[in-house]
């Protein structure tokens, strides 16, 4: 992002778009009819897919992640469109279980090793701070398989811990938190850096 501030720049633009999309849809039709698999099928990934297909203009560069929450926590919901227009969904198939999560990085070898790590961390029962503990813990992996070609194996939690505390120390954390609660008209919450870093104790 800092090394190319174009693509920082197409992802604001990028995300401004699916907000406006989303409110689109919602004032054409009931609110309760804007869901993501909609939005995503019917808009977002055709717009894509068409894109990459074309063969004057340039497909959009971009790899994108959407979170739904439900009513309950099965029926949460995570899409992950790639810039090919193809989607990929936490929900069971033949050869995977359902997945409470869902990661995203530059190439499938740093995906898939996020994923591995969180398939034996990730407890959908677990805290605030354990959570964001996991994902700064996934996201380190991911950065980490990025930097190298042979990552087969997991790091070592040491080595996991150092590397974070490193990146940490030089960079900010953005997150944000998506309520349950049914009654709230706004259900992200945008976190502050200072927020997160205090239930960073290590």
């Amino acid at each position: 992002m800092i090394e190319e501030p174009y693509r920082w720049v197409e992802a604001i633009a990028n995300r401004r778009e699916c907000i406006e999309m989303a409110s689109t849809e919602g004032f054409t039709r009931s609110a309760a009819d804007v869901s993501l698999r909609r939005l995503v099928h019917y808009s977002l990934s055709p717009v894509m897919k068409g894109a990459f297909e074309q063969v004057y203009g340039a497909p959009y560069l971009a790899r994108m992640l959407f979170a739904e929450v439900g009513d309950r926590p099965e029926e949460d919901l995570f899409l992950r469109v790639d810039y090919d227009g193809e989607i990929a969904s936490n929900g069971a198939t033949f050869t995977q279980a359902r997945r409470d999560f869902a990661v995203l990085s530059g190439t499938r070898q740093s995906s898939e090793q996020m994923e591995s790590f969180l398939q034996a961390e990730h407890s959908p029962d677990a805290g605030f701070e354990a959570a964001l503990k996991s994902g700064l813990d996934a996201w380190s992996i991911g950065h980490m398989t990025l930097q190298t070609s042979d990552a087969k194996e997991l790091p070592e939690r040491t080595a996991i811990t150092k590397y974070r505390q490193e990146q940490l120390a030089k960079a900010g954390v953005e997150a944000g938190i998506l309520e349950r609660d049914a009654s709230r008209a706004i259900r992200y919450r945008s976190l502050l850096d200072k927020e997160l870093r205090a239930l960073i104790h290590e």
